[in-house]
């Protein structure tokens, strides 16, 4: 789970970046426009500048969804160290589930949103595996103290 939340944690920061340069982008590209009709002095035709909202829409949309995953992928950093930690203390395997789910919902939307690499490998093995440890917490009796 640590080394997914690492993983996530370096994607969270991606996607949000890729997100508002998108949307950045978005943004820019009608003020590019309004300025290119004052130096020519011509105007945008009604089809070239339905043509340009319709491209600002989608590029638009496209860096809020992105930026909202990313996110997600940031909140899903702290939600995996805990699970980590309460796995190491084996304590609240609930949560620990929880914090597993989370990990692989992570890795699919992720490589829906783009593609599936090694990283996604990872973070669902390491998602499967606290979901396992979790599910077998408390079934075997409890270890003596060390002294």
């Amino acid at each position: 789970l640590i080394i997914a939340a690492v993983f996530n944690l370096v994607a969270g920061l991606t996607w949000l970046g890729g997100g508002a340069l998108t949307q950045g982008v978005s943004t820019g590209m009608s003020q590019v426009a309004t300025q290119m009709e004052k130096e020519s002095g011509s105007q945008m035709t009604a089809e070239q500048k339905a043509q340009m909202e319709k491209f600002q829409d989608e590029v638009g949309g496209s860096g809020i969804g992105f930026m909202a995953f990313g996110v997600f992928l940031l909140v899903s950093v702290g939600i995996l160290i805990a699970g980590a930690v309460f796995l190491f203390q084996n304590k609240k395997a609930q949560f620990i589930m929880i914090a597993g789910g989370i990990a692989v919902l992570a890795e699919v939307l992720g490589s829906l949103m783009s593609s599936f690499g090694v990283t996604n490998i990872i973070g669902l093995v390491g998602g499967v595996m606290a979901i396992l440890a979790a599910k077998s917490m408390g079934t075997g009796p409890a270890p003596e103290p060390a002294e």
